[in-house]
């Protein structure tokens, strides 16, 4: 670019001043990009982890919820279906 600040600018000068621009937004959706897998990653991870989470709770709801119908089934004599 021209070293006077009130100069016009050259066409060579815009040219240049768009190739940095481009530059600049390539990488910057580059970035975007990246980030944006390492949160689906990430809440992949998370949304995984809480299924097994999930998953381990309703089994011991479930196992505590066999024991006492076992329990009463034993005290009462009565057999559930």
């Amino acid at each position: 670019m021209a070293h006077d600040p009130q100069a016009a600018a050259t066409k060579q000068d815009i040219q240049m001043l768009m190739e940095q621009i481009g530059t600049y937004y390539d990488k910057t959706e580059k970035k975007i990009a990246e980030s944006e897998e390492r949160m689906k990653q990430h809440f992949d991870v998370v949304a995984e982890n809480l299924h097994y989470d999930m998953v381990g709770v309703h089994k011991d709801k479930i196992q505590n919820h066999e024991d006492r119908i076992k329990r009463l089934e034993d005290h009462t004599g009565v057999l559930a279906a």
